[in-house]
């Protein structure tokens, strides 16, 4: 719901790098609505490791969504964005691991500002800069 709305907020035409930023920002835990949402989705993914019903759900929604995270990095490379001899899915599963941050701001490893930091350096390797 967050991701939508902050997409919303980009505009009609937001650079293909604000896009994946945005997502992973507010996937992560950086601030208190976003914790939340995270420790709940820490909570379904455990059940739905126990729950055959559950963990299809979870699986067809997490298949979803990387999709749509994958035409974003198509289109990227399409549109000359991201050099065309990168692999589609290998960036949009490095991408999507960038989520892995989560136990390290959640454990207090890392703060948000070092999350973003590193989205960043990992957004200005993938994009050229347009």
């Amino acid at each position: 719901m967050r991701v939508r709305q902050g997409l919303e907020k980009l505009g009609d035409r937001p650079h293909p790098r604000e896009v994946p930023r945005l997502a992973l920002a507010e996937m992560l835990p950086l601030h208190a609505d976003a914790r939340a949402t995270s420790r709940m989705s820490a909570a379904y993914v455990l059940e739905a490791l126990h729950d055959p019903a559950v963990h299809e759900q979870a699986r067809r929604g997490l298949v979803q969504g990387r999709a749509l995270v994958e035409q974003v990095v198509r289109q990227a490379i399409a549109d000359g964005h991201i050099d065309p001899g990168r692999d589609p899915a290998t960036e949009t599963n490095l991408l999507l691991a960038l989520t892995g941050l989560t136990s390290l701001i959640e454990l207090d490893v890392i703060g948000p500002q070092d999350a973003l930091a590193a989205i960043d350096v990992h957004l200005d390797r993938l994009f050229r800069s347009t």
